[in-house]
């Protein structure tokens, strides 16, 4: 009877683990964004990876030429993998997303204590011979420890080999946030995000963080910047970059392309 009624706690107080990931998905595109050869086809099955440094495990999906479609996250009790993987593996087939990582952490641990009524019935004869029945209720009082977690996930497509060069020399970048800007005391240029394997950039020993300042002798401000010489390349041509990098600057020379 404890038993049961704790799980119905459970049942009130945290989201269910399958609907979990798809109530809080927060989809990045329209749907149908990408090209129709991207995503999941009907019969396949999701690779889905479960990870501790989710940051680290992202890097490393995206370097590996595919796009994040979305991401979804939610607290709740305990579940179990078996349960996690159900989930997920069902709602990647909804998004079609052919690649998911996921991770689970501990929070904290909700405690309470909560009363259950119970019903007593009663009866009894009077001085007449006459039976009469009548309820009284009592309750009891149960504790309960329960440890949450926050579940994550994010949902990925490969990129096909066709839709790449957009992407040359091999590389992604954003604009510098305030604490890109406190942390590496630097108030221009552009970060770079990704680098994908087996590109220019990924031999020209480009990394994850680095902020261009200068291409070809011009000044890097913002991503506008990096985005104009870029368009204006062509395959072939030489970059000469200069980088910051763990807060001293570095050349780097490579060819545009892929």
């Amino acid at each position: 009877m404890k038993k049961m009624l704790i799980m119905s706690l459970v049942a009130i107080f945290f989201v269910g683990c399958a609907s979990g990931f798809k109530s809080f998905y927060n989809p990045w595109f329209n749907e149908n964004y990408f090209p129709q050869e991207a995503y999941l086809k009907e019969g396949e099955e999701p690779v889905l990876m479960k990870t501790s440094d989710l940051d680290a495990k992202y890097r490393e999906v995206t370097s590996r030429w595919y796009w994040c479609i979305g991401n979804s996250g939610f607290n709740g009790p305990n579940y179990s993998e078996n349960a996690v993987y159900r989930s997920i593996a069902n709602f990647s087939k909804e998004v079609k997303a052919k690649v998911v990582i996921w991770s689970k952490s501990y929070t904290d641990t909700r405690n309470g204590v909560f009363s259950s009524p119970q019903t007593h019935y009663h009866s009894y004869i009077d001085a007449y011979g006459m039976g009469h029945t009548y309820t009284t209720t009592s309750y009891s009082t149960y504790s309960y420890s329960i440890d949450r977690y926050d579940y994550s996930a994010y949902f990925f497509i490969p990129i096909p080999e066709k839709y790449r060069m957009q992407y040359a020399p091999g590389f992604t970048v954003a604009n510098l946030s305030q604490k890109d800007r406190d942390t590496y005391k630097q108030n221009v240029g552009c970060k770079i995000i990704t680098v994908f394997e087996n590109s220019v950039a990924y031999y020209a020993n480009v990394f994850h963080g680095d902020i261009i300042t200068k291409i070809n002798g011009r000044k890097i401000y913002t991503t506008a910047d990096f985005v104009d010489i870029r368009n204006a390349s062509n395959i072939g041509d030489t970059w000469k970059m200069t980088i910051i990098r763990n807060g001293k600057p570095y050349k780097i020379s490579l060819r545009f392309g892929l």
